[in-house]
């Protein structure tokens, strides 16, 4: 057996490793979700007991995503970019608006958007929008406030030569690690490993985006952390399907 034949067969062992860890674990997530939820359908009248519960259910929900985020990346990484079919932006960004109040039901979250855009499709199909949620979700896993208010700014960019669609989100009380301060996501990803544990979501929209063609990036909005940060998600643009 060659080298090559070694390395793709040890990649097949482990996507079936992890394909089949991530199935125990989100099992396992599902049943302990399941329980945490019959506690918040209960007449809980100690508000602090009903904010822990709150939080469980927002940490088992944030396990749940990063499982199956490794499944969806390895995914598209194999899959040919141009195979992708259209997404819906707009429906997937409204779509994650509504999401977000349940994933964080100890937080309230609104979303401004500029402008809002009738027709506006990007390459990636479900993976696609999944992306957009995911970021979502890491964003306001930044945010330390209970009340959370995101803008978001929608601008067609020429990509060289190839047209994409821009999706900017600010969110003034979002802090980034520090390491983040003057290094783009890569570089803290290649220099500083503790600092990429605690933005794995980042660290996903990132990979899934060049995945799917585009690219990703965020920074501080300010010279110190307490201005906010600013994310920059492009996806490219796709037609009517």
């Amino acid at each position: 057996m060659t080298e090559m034949q070694v390395d793709i067969e040890q990649q097949k062992q482990l996507a079936f490793y992890m394909d089949m860890l991530g199935h125990d674990i989100l099992n396992s997530n599902q049943a302990v979700l399941g329980y945490l939820e019959l506690i918040l359908s209960t007449s809980i009248t100690d508000k602090a007991v009903r904010k822990y519960v709150e939080k469980a259910v927002s940490h088992i929900r944030t396990s749940t995503i990063l499982i199956e985020n490794i499944k969806r990346l390895m995914a598209a990484r194999e899959a040919d970019p141009n195979s992708f079919k259209p997404a819906d932006l707009m429906a997937a960004i409204l779509r994650s608006e509504r999401e977000l109040r349940r994933h964080y039901p100890d937080k309230k979250v609104s979303l401004s958007i500029s402008p809002r855009i009738d027709e506006a499709y990007v390459l990636g199909d479900s993976a696609a929008e999944n992306l957009i949620f995911n970021l979502m979700v890491s964003i306001v896993g930044l945010d330390r406030n209970e009340e959370i208010e995101l803008s978001l700014m929608l601008k067609e960019i020429d990509c060289g030569g190839r047209m994409c669609w821009s999706m900017t989100v600010e969110d003034p009380n979002a802090r980034l690690p520090p390491a983040m301060k003057d290094k783009s996501i890569d570089a803290v990803y290649q220099q500083d490993g503790s600092t990429a544990v605690k933005m794995a979501g980042l660290l996903f929209v990132k990979m899934m985006a060049v995945s799917l063609g585009g690219d990703f990036d965020a920074h501080q909005l300010g010279k110190t952390e307490d201005e906010g940060s600013t994310f920059v998600l492009v996806l490219r643009k796709a037609g009517k399907p």
